[in-house]
């Protein structure tokens, strides 16, 4: 992604642009050193949100801001619920992470994320709901083939026989059919769209 970004920078003439691989939670930033802090779907991912929340508020200046979006609950969105109810009947599911450990939806409870910003000193903390459909691919099969490389997709199939992973990718393209469009295969999404100040 680094290198598709400085690719994509210096195609645009952006010269004011740097890009670095950092771990925010124990990354040393400037003290105030930035306006705005921004993520798409990332923020879930951290091991000790508290530290992480903390430090991105200390690299923002006064009046300084941050937005991210974060996952719903799983429940909520289909591009997951969907393929796992498919092949729920095939093969193992594997444990989902619980509420506050580290994962797609370690967010999805709006009232955990106004306490992880709050004790990060930030306010004006504002959370939006976001709903809409989240084109998967091009067609039932590009669709497929995205979820076979997801690790998910790795922990549940090593599991199972040949048998039953042929059952559940059929499952998995009965599912989808429905879904398939003149845009391609769609499924609903829900996010939270999380903004907050300094």
């Amino acid at each position: 992604m680094l290198a598709v970004a400085h690719q994509r920078a210096g195609r645009n003439g952006a010269r004011n642009a740097r890009f670095e691989q950092a771990d925010v939670q124990t990354r040393t930033f400037p003290a105030a050193g930035f306006d705005v802090a921004l993520s798409s779907f990332g923020v879930m991912f951290f091991d000790d949100p508290p530290a992480a929340f903390a430090n991105i508020a200390a690299a923002l200046r006064p009046g300084g801001r941050v937005a991210f979006l974060c996952w719903q609950e799983a429940a909520r969105n289909e591009f997951l619920a969907v393929p796992l109810a498919a092949v729920a009947e095939h093969a193992a599911l594997p444990e989902m992470p619980s509420t506050g450990e580290p994962g797609p939806f370690s967010l999805a409870d709006p009232q955990r994320i106004r306490s992880l910003l709050a004790n990060a000193g930030l306010a004006d903390i504002s959370i939006n709901g976001l709903q809409g459909p989240m084109r998967m691919g091009a067609d039932v099969q590009d669709v497929i083939g995205y979820y076979q490389g997801l690790p998910i997709a790795w922990q549940i199939l090593a599991g199972a026989g040949e048998q039953a992973t042929a059952a559940a990718l059929e499952a998995l393209r009965d599912a989808l059919r429905p879904h398939q469009g003149d845009e391609g295969v769609t499924l609903g999404s829900a996010a939270w769209l999380v903004t907050a100040q300094c």
